[in-house]
């Protein structure tokens, strides 16, 4: 009989239970300017060898402007690894 009245009682209390749940999961999304990186610099045009100086220059700039660009990804990457809870990419 006790048996019985628990079930009695069991099946409104789960029904009630079950309706006061959200009906779906919100997601959340990263902010737009973490999932974009900043563009790669396009490879310049260099001039000959008889002006070393100059081409050493304009190399060096691209070679700062090309680590840049991967700094700027590599930290938007590691910002939302660690945002969703994950180790930091390598």
């Amino acid at each position: 009989m006790l048996g019985k009245l628990r079930l009695a009682v069991m099946i409104p209390l789960a029904m009630a239970c079950a309706a006061c749940g959200q009906e779906r999961v919100a997601t959340i999304k990263p902010l737009a300017d973490l999932v974009t990186c900043a563009d790669e610099p396009v490879a310049p045009d260099l001039p000959g060898r008889d002006q070393q100086a100059r081409r050493d220059t304009i190399t060096l700039e691209y070679i700062l402007s090309l680590r840049s660009a991967w700094g700027d990804c590599h930290s938007k990457l590691s910002g939302i690894a660690a945002w969703v809870g994950r180790a930091s990419p390598k």
